[in-house]
Protein backbone atom coordinates (compact mmCIF):
# COMPACT_ATOMS: atom_id res chain seq x y z
CA UNK A 1 0.00 0.00 0.00
CA UNK A 2 0.94 3.33 -0.42
CA UNK A 3 3.21 4.65 1.99
CA UNK A 4 0.93 8.44 1.53
CA UNK A 5 -1.80 7.12 3.38
CA UNK A 6 -3.51 9.02 5.53
CA UNK A 7 -5.49 7.59 8.61
CA UNK A 8 -8.74 8.65 11.22
CA UNK A 9 -7.72 9.30 14.74
CA UNK A 10 -7.94 10.31 18.04
CA UNK A 11 -5.76 13.01 19.80
CA UNK A 12 -5.09 12.99 23.27
CA UNK A 13 -3.16 15.34 25.26
CA UNK A 14 -4.10 16.46 28.74
CA UNK A 15 -7.80 17.03 28.80
CA UNK A 16 -7.64 18.29 25.01
CA UNK A 17 -9.38 16.03 22.52
CA UNK A 18 -8.93 16.36 18.91
CA UNK A 19 -10.62 14.55 15.60
CA UNK A 20 -7.08 14.13 13.54
CA UNK A 21 -6.34 12.87 10.25
CA UNK A 22 -2.50 11.49 10.37
CA UNK A 23 -0.10 9.98 8.28
CA UNK A 24 3.05 8.10 8.48
CA UNK A 25 5.95 9.20 6.29
CA UNK A 26 8.45 6.39 5.14
CA UNK A 27 10.85 7.25 7.69
CA UNK A 28 8.31 6.78 10.80
CA UNK A 29 7.26 10.27 11.03
CA UNK A 30 4.00 10.52 12.65
CA UNK A 31 1.82 13.87 11.17
CA UNK A 32 -1.25 15.87 11.64
CA UNK A 33 -3.15 19.28 12.18
CA UNK A 34 -4.54 19.34 15.84
CA UNK A 35 -6.77 22.56 16.23
CA UNK A 36 -5.16 25.13 17.85
CA UNK A 37 -2.21 22.93 18.62
CA UNK A 38 -1.03 23.58 15.02
CA UNK A 39 0.96 21.00 12.87
CA UNK A 40 2.49 18.53 15.16
CA UNK A 41 5.22 15.76 14.40
CA UNK A 42 6.20 12.69 16.09
CA UNK A 43 9.04 10.48 15.48
CA UNK A 44 7.48 6.49 15.66
CA UNK A 45 10.54 5.46 17.58
CA UNK A 46 9.89 7.84 20.38
CA UNK A 47 6.38 6.21 20.82
CA UNK A 48 4.80 3.01 23.09
CA UNK A 49 2.35 0.71 21.02
CA UNK A 50 0.11 -1.39 22.56
CA UNK A 51 -3.93 -2.52 22.41
CA UNK A 52 -6.81 -0.65 24.26
CA UNK A 53 -9.82 -1.07 24.32
CA UNK A 54 -13.12 -4.43 25.40
CA UNK A 55 -11.76 -5.94 23.13
CA UNK A 56 -8.51 -4.38 22.47
CA UNK A 57 -8.58 -3.72 18.86
CA UNK A 58 -7.34 0.49 18.88
CA UNK A 59 -3.84 0.69 18.63
CA UNK A 60 -2.90 3.66 21.28
CA UNK A 61 0.38 5.14 19.91
CA UNK A 62 1.60 6.94 23.41
CA UNK A 63 4.45 9.50 23.88
CA UNK A 64 5.50 12.07 26.54
CA UNK A 65 6.52 15.95 25.63
CA UNK A 66 7.29 18.50 27.76
CA UNK A 67 6.11 16.24 30.63
CA UNK A 68 2.90 16.13 28.99
CA UNK A 69 1.13 12.67 28.18
CA UNK A 70 -0.25 12.51 24.93
CA UNK A 71 -1.74 9.65 23.04
CA UNK A 72 -3.06 9.07 19.12
CA UNK A 73 -5.81 6.47 19.02
CA UNK A 74 -6.50 4.45 15.49
CA UNK A 75 -8.61 1.75 14.79
CA UNK A 76 -7.75 1.05 11.75
CA UNK A 77 -6.32 -2.35 10.87
CA UNK A 78 -4.44 -0.71 7.56
CA UNK A 79 -2.24 1.06 9.60
CA UNK A 80 -0.47 -2.00 11.21
CA UNK A 81 0.56 -2.58 7.10
CA UNK A 82 2.26 0.43 6.58
CA UNK A 83 4.21 0.58 9.99
CA UNK A 84 5.59 -3.03 9.24
CA UNK A 85 6.86 -1.34 5.99
CA UNK A 86 9.08 1.16 7.39
CA UNK A 87 13.02 0.45 8.11
CA UNK A 88 12.83 0.32 12.20
CA UNK A 89 14.17 -2.38 14.39
CA UNK A 90 13.63 -5.72 14.15
CA UNK A 91 12.55 -6.30 17.87
CA UNK A 92 10.02 -3.39 17.12
CA UNK A 93 8.65 -4.99 13.60
CA UNK A 94 8.58 -7.84 15.97
CA UNK A 95 6.14 -6.31 18.43
CA UNK A 96 4.40 -4.46 16.11
CA UNK A 97 3.97 -7.75 13.81
CA UNK A 98 2.38 -9.15 17.50
CA UNK A 99 -0.20 -6.56 18.08
CA UNK A 100 -1.36 -6.63 14.39
CA UNK A 101 -2.05 -10.52 15.30
CA UNK A 102 -3.92 -9.91 18.19
CA UNK A 103 -5.87 -7.09 16.60
CA UNK A 104 -6.71 -9.56 13.85
CA UNK A 105 -7.97 -12.38 16.17
CA UNK A 106 -10.00 -9.88 18.37
CA UNK A 107 -11.88 -8.20 15.03
CA UNK A 108 -12.86 -11.64 14.05
CA UNK A 109 -15.19 -12.39 16.88
CA UNK A 110 -16.18 -8.36 17.04
CA UNK A 111 -16.99 -7.20 13.61
CA UNK A 112 -20.37 -6.16 14.20
CA UNK A 113 -18.69 -3.78 16.72
CA UNK A 114 -16.81 -1.90 14.16
CA UNK A 115 -19.77 0.24 12.85
CA UNK A 116 -21.05 1.27 16.47
CA UNK A 117 -17.19 2.23 16.97
CA UNK A 118 -17.14 4.58 13.88
CA UNK A 119 -20.38 6.22 14.02
CA UNK A 120 -20.39 7.36 17.73
CA UNK A 121 -16.93 8.35 16.66
CA UNK A 122 -18.61 10.17 13.88
CA UNK A 123 -21.59 11.59 15.74
CA UNK A 124 -19.69 12.52 18.70
CA UNK A 125 -18.05 15.27 16.29
CA UNK A 126 -21.56 16.58 14.84
CA UNK A 127 -24.24 15.49 17.19
CA UNK A 128 -23.86 17.72 20.47
CA UNK A 129 -26.43 16.76 23.28
CA UNK A 130 -28.30 14.47 21.12
CA UNK A 131 -25.66 11.71 20.74
CA UNK A 132 -24.56 11.95 23.81
CA UNK A 133 -28.49 11.64 24.91
CA UNK A 134 -28.80 8.34 22.72
CA UNK A 135 -25.36 6.84 22.72
CA UNK A 136 -24.64 6.58 26.67
CA UNK A 137 -27.10 3.21 26.96
CA UNK A 138 -25.10 1.56 24.06
CA UNK A 139 -21.72 3.14 25.42
CA UNK A 140 -22.00 1.94 28.94
CA UNK A 141 -23.11 -1.32 27.98
CA UNK A 142 -19.56 -1.53 26.49
CA UNK A 143 -18.10 -0.86 29.61
CA UNK A 144 -15.77 -3.65 30.59
CA UNK A 145 -17.39 -5.89 33.87
CA UNK A 146 -13.67 -4.68 35.41
CA UNK A 147 -14.47 -1.10 35.36
CA UNK A 148 -17.44 -1.32 36.46
CA UNK A 149 -16.67 -3.30 39.67
CA UNK A 150 -13.62 -0.74 40.15
CA UNK A 151 -16.46 2.04 39.90
CA UNK A 152 -18.69 0.40 41.94
CA UNK A 153 -16.07 -0.19 44.77
CA UNK A 154 -15.10 3.10 45.17
CA UNK A 155 -18.37 4.53 45.19
CA UNK A 156 -18.80 1.84 47.85
CA UNK A 157 -16.35 2.69 50.32
CA UNK A 158 -16.69 6.60 49.58
CA UNK A 159 -20.54 6.36 50.42
CA UNK A 160 -19.85 4.59 54.07
CA UNK A 161 -17.32 7.29 55.14
CA UNK A 162 -18.71 9.17 57.99
CA UNK A 163 -21.47 6.77 58.21
CA UNK A 164 -21.53 4.05 60.93
CA UNK A 165 -21.56 0.77 59.30
CA UNK A 166 -24.04 -1.84 61.51
CA UNK A 167 -21.67 -4.66 62.66
CA UNK A 168 -23.88 -6.73 64.52
CA UNK A 169 -23.70 -10.48 62.73
CA UNK A 170 -27.41 -11.17 63.51
CA UNK A 171 -28.52 -8.14 61.47
CA UNK A 172 -25.85 -8.29 58.66
CA UNK A 173 -27.04 -12.13 58.21
CA UNK A 174 -30.31 -11.50 58.17
CA UNK A 175 -29.80 -9.30 55.24
CA UNK A 176 -27.52 -11.45 53.86
CA UNK A 177 -29.56 -14.11 53.52
CA UNK A 178 -32.33 -11.80 51.82
CA UNK A 179 -29.62 -11.09 49.27
CA UNK A 180 -28.32 -14.80 48.66
CA UNK A 181 -31.99 -15.43 48.02
CA UNK A 182 -32.62 -12.82 45.12
CA UNK A 183 -28.71 -13.67 44.23
CA UNK A 184 -29.92 -17.44 43.18
CA UNK A 185 -32.82 -16.02 40.81
CA UNK A 186 -31.14 -13.17 39.42
CA UNK A 187 -29.81 -14.98 36.17
CA UNK A 188 -26.76 -13.06 36.66
CA UNK A 189 -23.09 -14.41 37.99
CA UNK A 190 -22.58 -11.55 40.51
CA UNK A 191 -20.84 -11.53 43.90
CA UNK A 192 -22.68 -9.23 45.82
CA UNK A 193 -21.15 -7.38 48.58
CA UNK A 194 -23.60 -5.74 51.31
CA UNK A 195 -22.90 -2.82 53.78
CA UNK A 196 -26.24 -2.47 56.27
CA UNK A 197 -25.88 1.33 57.46
CA UNK A 198 -27.44 2.99 60.50
CA UNK A 199 -29.53 5.38 59.35
CA UNK A 200 -33.44 6.49 60.27
CA UNK A 201 -34.23 6.99 56.50
CA UNK A 202 -35.71 4.56 54.24
CA UNK A 203 -33.43 3.71 51.78
CA UNK A 204 -31.60 0.90 49.52
CA UNK A 205 -29.30 1.38 47.07
CA UNK A 206 -26.88 -1.14 44.63
CA UNK A 207 -23.88 0.06 43.07
CA UNK A 208 -22.45 -1.18 39.43
CA UNK A 209 -20.52 -4.25 40.12
CA UNK A 210 -23.07 -5.90 42.65
CA UNK A 211 -21.99 -3.76 45.86
CA UNK A 212 -25.62 -3.24 48.10
CA UNK A 213 -26.46 -0.87 50.74
CA UNK A 214 -29.26 -1.10 52.84
CA UNK A 215 -30.33 1.42 55.75
CA UNK A 216 -31.31 0.58 59.06
CA UNK A 217 -34.52 2.25 58.46
CA UNK A 218 -35.20 0.29 55.66
CA UNK A 219 -35.67 -3.06 58.02
CA UNK A 220 -37.64 -0.54 60.65
CA UNK A 221 -40.46 0.47 58.15
CA UNK A 222 -40.59 -2.71 56.37
CA UNK A 223 -43.36 -5.28 57.49
CA UNK A 224 -41.44 -8.70 56.76
CA UNK A 225 -37.92 -9.78 55.33
CA UNK A 226 -40.08 -10.32 51.73
CA UNK A 227 -40.76 -6.79 50.94
CA UNK A 228 -37.10 -5.93 52.06
CA UNK A 229 -36.31 -8.47 48.95
CA UNK A 230 -38.87 -6.87 46.73
CA UNK A 231 -36.77 -3.22 47.22
CA UNK A 232 -33.38 -5.30 46.87
CA UNK A 233 -34.69 -7.18 44.22
CA UNK A 234 -35.93 -3.86 42.29
CA UNK A 235 -32.38 -1.62 43.00
CA UNK A 236 -30.71 -4.87 41.70
CA UNK A 237 -32.21 -4.60 38.84
CA UNK A 238 -31.45 -1.22 38.02
CA UNK A 239 -27.65 -2.24 38.63
CA UNK A 240 -28.11 -5.80 36.37
CA UNK A 241 -29.75 -3.44 33.54
CA UNK A 242 -26.99 -1.12 34.12
CA UNK A 243 -29.01 1.64 34.47
CA UNK A 244 -26.86 3.36 36.82
CA UNK A 245 -23.50 2.97 34.11
CA UNK A 246 -26.11 4.65 31.49
CA UNK A 247 -26.35 7.48 33.62
CA UNK A 248 -22.70 8.30 34.88
CA UNK A 249 -21.99 7.88 31.59
CA UNK A 250 -24.44 10.74 29.69
CA UNK A 251 -23.24 13.01 33.40
CA UNK A 252 -19.24 12.42 32.47
CA UNK A 253 -20.05 13.84 28.97
CA UNK A 254 -18.87 13.48 25.15
CA UNK A 255 -15.19 13.32 26.18
CA UNK A 256 -15.55 10.34 28.56
CA UNK A 257 -18.12 8.41 26.34
CA UNK A 258 -15.70 8.47 23.43
CA UNK A 259 -12.50 7.49 25.68
CA UNK A 260 -14.89 4.41 26.96
CA UNK A 261 -15.60 3.34 23.17
CA UNK A 262 -11.48 3.42 22.45
CA UNK A 263 -10.96 1.95 26.00
CA UNK A 264 -8.76 4.93 27.17
CA UNK A 265 -7.71 4.37 30.98
CA UNK A 266 -8.59 8.17 31.46
CA UNK A 267 -12.25 7.04 30.72
CA UNK A 268 -11.91 5.06 33.85
CA UNK A 269 -10.49 7.66 36.22
CA UNK A 270 -13.10 9.92 35.07
CA UNK A 271 -15.76 7.72 36.02
CA UNK A 272 -14.63 6.75 39.58
CA UNK A 273 -14.39 10.35 40.57
CA UNK A 274 -18.26 10.61 39.46
CA UNK A 275 -19.60 7.80 40.86
CA UNK A 276 -19.74 9.88 44.35
CA UNK A 277 -22.89 10.80 42.89
CA UNK A 278 -24.05 7.53 41.69
CA UNK A 279 -26.45 7.19 45.19
CA UNK A 280 -28.19 10.39 44.31
CA UNK A 281 -28.83 10.14 40.48
CA UNK A 282 -32.49 9.90 39.39
CA UNK A 283 -34.28 7.18 37.34
CA UNK A 284 -36.61 8.09 34.62
CA UNK A 285 -39.79 6.66 34.21
CA UNK A 286 -38.87 3.52 31.75
CA UNK A 287 -35.89 2.68 34.16
CA UNK A 288 -38.03 2.61 37.14
CA UNK A 289 -41.21 0.98 35.36
CA UNK A 290 -38.17 -1.49 34.08
CA UNK A 291 -36.91 -2.27 37.44
CA UNK A 292 -40.05 -3.02 39.20
CA UNK A 293 -40.97 -6.03 35.94
CA UNK A 294 -37.61 -7.06 36.71
CA UNK A 295 -38.04 -7.22 40.77
CA UNK A 296 -41.46 -8.84 39.69
CA UNK A 297 -39.63 -11.64 37.57
CA UNK A 298 -36.89 -12.37 40.19
CA UNK A 299 -39.25 -12.44 43.03
CA UNK A 300 -41.62 -14.30 41.18
CA UNK A 301 -38.76 -16.99 40.12
CA UNK A 302 -37.60 -17.26 43.67
CA UNK A 303 -40.57 -18.27 44.48
CA UNK A 304 -41.83 -14.71 46.87
CA UNK A 305 -45.14 -12.56 46.62
CA UNK A 306 -44.85 -9.47 44.41
CA UNK A 307 -47.40 -8.23 46.33
CA UNK A 308 -44.67 -7.88 49.05
CA UNK A 309 -43.02 -4.89 47.00
CA UNK A 310 -46.45 -3.37 45.77
CA UNK A 311 -47.54 -3.45 49.94
CA UNK A 312 -44.15 -1.74 50.82
CA UNK A 313 -45.13 0.75 48.12
CA UNK A 314 -48.88 1.18 49.49
CA UNK A 315 -47.84 2.23 52.79
CA UNK A 316 -44.79 4.22 51.76
CA UNK A 317 -46.85 6.19 49.89
CA UNK A 318 -49.87 6.57 52.10
CA UNK A 319 -47.27 7.60 55.05
CA UNK A 320 -46.05 10.69 52.55
CA UNK A 321 -49.33 11.65 52.40
CA UNK A 322 -49.45 12.01 56.08
CA UNK A 323 -46.04 13.12 57.08
CA UNK A 324 -45.58 15.02 53.70
CA UNK A 325 -42.02 13.76 53.61
CA UNK A 326 -40.61 11.51 51.40
CA UNK A 327 -38.26 8.86 51.79
CA UNK A 328 -34.39 9.02 50.68
CA UNK A 329 -35.01 5.80 48.49
CA UNK A 330 -38.28 7.06 46.74
CA UNK A 331 -36.44 10.91 45.98
CA UNK A 332 -34.36 9.16 43.11
CA UNK A 333 -37.14 6.50 42.74
CA UNK A 334 -40.58 8.81 42.30
CA UNK A 335 -43.38 6.76 43.19
CA UNK A 336 -46.34 6.54 41.03
CA UNK A 337 -50.37 5.51 41.22
CA UNK A 338 -49.26 3.38 37.93
CA UNK A 339 -46.25 1.85 39.29
CA UNK A 340 -48.03 0.29 42.41
CA UNK A 341 -50.63 -0.58 40.02
CA UNK A 342 -48.35 -2.65 37.99
CA UNK A 343 -46.63 -4.35 40.63
CA UNK A 344 -50.15 -5.12 42.29
CA UNK A 345 -51.10 -7.03 38.70
CA UNK A 346 -48.62 -9.71 39.08
CA UNK A 347 -49.50 -13.02 39.77
CA UNK A 348 -49.05 -14.56 42.59
CA UNK A 349 -47.18 -17.90 43.30
CA UNK A 350 -49.33 -20.50 44.22
CA UNK A 351 -47.32 -21.21 47.53
CA UNK A 352 -45.21 -18.10 47.97
CA UNK A 353 -42.10 -18.42 48.99
CA UNK A 354 -41.29 -17.03 53.03
CA UNK A 355 -38.40 -16.19 55.20
CA UNK A 356 -38.00 -18.42 57.80
CA UNK A 357 -36.58 -15.49 60.63
CA UNK A 358 -38.45 -13.81 63.44
CA UNK A 359 -38.52 -10.44 61.37
CA UNK A 360 -40.37 -8.52 64.70
CA UNK A 361 -36.85 -9.81 66.83
CA UNK A 362 -34.91 -8.38 64.01
CA UNK A 363 -36.28 -4.84 63.92
CA UNK A 364 -36.44 -4.97 67.99
CA UNK A 365 -32.19 -5.50 67.62
CA UNK A 366 -31.87 -2.94 65.20
CA UNK A 367 -33.72 -0.37 67.54
CA UNK A 368 -31.33 -1.56 70.14
CA UNK A 369 -28.57 -0.39 68.25
CA UNK A 370 -29.58 2.22 67.52
CA UNK A 371 -30.51 3.65 71.29
CA UNK A 372 -26.47 3.02 72.32
CA UNK A 373 -25.18 4.88 69.04
CA UNK A 374 -23.44 8.53 69.75
CA UNK A 375 -25.38 11.41 68.35
CA UNK A 376 -22.61 12.15 65.92
CA UNK A 377 -23.29 9.00 64.33
CA UNK A 378 -26.86 9.56 63.50
CA UNK A 379 -28.55 8.92 59.98
CA UNK A 380 -29.90 11.88 59.69
CA UNK A 381 -26.15 13.71 60.07
CA UNK A 382 -24.36 11.27 57.44
CA UNK A 383 -26.80 10.76 54.46
CA UNK A 384 -27.24 12.81 51.32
Amino acid sequence: MSLESHYNGLYYAGRDKFSVRFSVSSHGLIQFEAGARGGLEVALQRTTLELIGDPKTTLQIGWIDHNDRQALLCAEPELFDQLLALNLPQTALQHIGALQTSQHKNLKGERHRVPVYLGLIAAFFVGGYFTLHYSAPLVADMIPYEWEKKIGAFAFENYQIGKKTVTDKTVTDTVDTIVKRIDRYDGADIAYQVAVVDADMINAFAFPGGYVVVTTGLLENADNPEQVAGVLAHELTHVLQRHSMRKLVRQAGMGVLVGIVFGDVSALSHLIELSSQLDSLSFDRSQERSADDGAIEIMTAAGMSPQNLAAFFDKIQKADAITGNIPELFQTHPLTDERIKRVTAAAEPAQPFKFDMDWEALKQRVKQNQAIRSPANSGHASFH
